[in-house]
């Protein structure tokens, strides 16, 4: 949208009309002699207040063109050459009573930051005169909403962003679990045990009478008797040893 920032030149204009209407009425006026001092009096006023004219009209001009100038030099790409409203003085010179630049306050689109930026110079652009007019205070209001909503966008950008970003880094941890050990992981974390542990279990039978033999190929231990082999199998199974002889028959798996 492009906003202009006017300065008003209606109270210079009226100035200049009023002079110009008190300028036409001396000039038709026929008096006799009796009355021409008045005449020249008049006249001599009206000098003056032709001079008040050109000299308000001067320093308007030099304050108008300050004024958009400011706005143009500040708002640079965004703000337009200034234009003026120029009026025609009682000397005949051309003097600037009012003025404008166009600024342009639109967003940029899908550029919330460049939005921004561009908001932060439209409102110092609007602001720069010495003394901001009630339109330029307007602009720059509305360049400051701008640059909020501008704000607004990027923090939930931002937001949606860093939950995105840590869903994403969820699921790929989940993803890289797995019961399978790694060929890199050092063989302690899965210890190899010794061979033939996993064979088919021995087992055997015994009577609770004695003598005992065993079936299946069970190994003694050396320095041991078949009894302190039974007694520590029975402390094991938490049994008594030795048992009542009541010709029982037990298997047992180990």
């Amino acid at each position: 949208m492009e906003t202009p920032s006017v300065s008003s030149s209606t109270r210079y204009t009226r100035l200049v009309q009023d002079y110009r209407e008190k300028e036409r009425a001396a000039e038709t006026v026929n008096a006799d002699a009796a009355e021409q001092a008045d005449i020249d009096s008049e006249k001599a006023l009206l000098e003056r207040e032709k001079n008040q004219v050109i000299s308000e009209l001067s320093k308007r001009d030099q304050e108008v063109r300050a004024h958009e100038e400011a706005h143009a030099s500040v708002g640079g790409r965004y703000a337009s050459a200034p234009s003026y409203d120029m009026t025609e003085g009682p000397d005949g010179r051309e003097y600037a009573v009012g003025g404008q630049v166009t600024i342009d306050t639109s967003p940029v689109p899908d550029d919330p930051e460049a939005t921004l930026d561009k908001s932060q110079v439209v409102e110092r652009a609007a602001l720069a005169p010495a003394q901001p007019s009630e339109q330029d205070l307007k602009v720059a209001a509305e360049a400051r909403a701008m640059g909020n909503e501008a704000r607004v966008e990027i923090l939930e950008r931002d937001f949606h962003e860093r939950v995105t970003e840590s869903e994403n880094t969820k699921d790929s941890n989940d993803t890289g679990l797995t019961d399978e050990p790694s060929q890199n992981e050092p063989d302690e974390l899965y210890p190899q045990f010794p061979s033939g542990i996993y064979k088919e279990p021995k087992s055997f039978s015994f009577g609770l009478n004695f003598p005992q033999s065993f079936v299946g190929g069970q190994e003694s231990a050396t320095g041991m008797t078949v009894a302190q082999q039974l007694k520590d199998r029975f402390d094991t199974m938490g049994l008594s040893f030795p048992p009542q002889p009541l010709g029982q028959q037990v298997a047992v798996t180990v």
